[in-house]
């Protein structure tokens, strides 16, 4: 093969894949999941498919307790910056929060 042509495929390939970083890193949904994995994980169940959280107390993101989405993002600043029950309070920013709520929004819309 062409040592010209394997460069342009290379520089090609590499280009996809910052492009799609770059979406990944946009996606509010994404940066949510990783916030959710970050911060909250430790005790909620935070992926679509698990039901229970390895806190008792803690609802599991895509329970029906969670669905009610209205007023969600205050209830977060709430909670992660007070704590409750055994949770630790803890310093989101206006857009960590807004990630967050789109993040659990987004496991109530299938």
């Amino acid at each position: 093969m062409d040592r010209r042509l394997v460069m342009v495929v290379l520089t090609l390939a590499l280009s996809a894949c910052a492009t799609l970083d770059t979406r990944k890193r946009d996606d509010p949904v994404v940066r949510g999941l990783q916030i959710a994995q970050r911060a909250c994980a430790t005790c909620h169940a935070i992926e679509a498919g698990d039901a229970t959280s390895r806190a008792r107390r803690a609802a599991p993101f895509a329970s029906l307790e969670m669905r009610h989405t209205v007023g969600l993002e205050g209830r977060l600043a709430v909670l992660t910056s007070k704590g409750h029950y055994s949770m630790a309070p803890f310093v989101l920013t206006v857009g960590e929060l807004a990630d967050l709520r789109a993040y659990i929004e987004s496991l109530h819309t299938h």
